[in-house]
């Protein structure tokens, strides 16, 4: 609990290369109590540098991106200082089993619904 007695909100990066898969997420999010969208990047090795930067609580992981893929991206976030809650995001379900071999939190599919992306904040929140 915050001094004002409200739920502390989790911080989240969001790393997805289509801007349009960004904008419905800080959406869905902005609906959401429990969770402030505090960047984006557009791809995983802007989103590692980011979230060096910005200290998010949650990190939102497309899979399929540039430079650096969300399971790559992942793992690096999990052997580094900070370790974010991750939840990947794709438009692919054959990624599901090489996702959870990863300390990831959920795995949602594009596109995302905001009971499904409740659930899966609600998980990172209790962390």
């Amino acid at each position: 609990m915050t001094a004002n007695g409200d739920t502390p909100r989790l911080k989240a990066l969001i790393v997805d290369d289509e801007p349009l898969a960004v904008e419905r997420l800080q959406l869905l999010c902005a609906a959401l109590q429990t969770v402030e969208v505090i960047g984006s990047a557009s791809d995983g090795v802007q989103g590692l540098q980011r979230a060096a930067e910005l200290a998010p609580d949650l990190v939102f992981l497309d899979i399929e991106m540039p430079h650096l893929d969300g399971i790559s991206a992942a793992r690096a976030l999990q052997k580094g200082k900070l370790r974010p809650a991750v939840i990947l995001v794709t438009a692919y379900d054959n990624f599901a089993v090489e996702a959870f071999d990863l300390d990831i939190v959920d795995y949602l599919l594009k596109p995302v619904a905001q009971d499904r992306l409740e659930r899966a904040v609600i998980r990172a929140a209790q962390g």
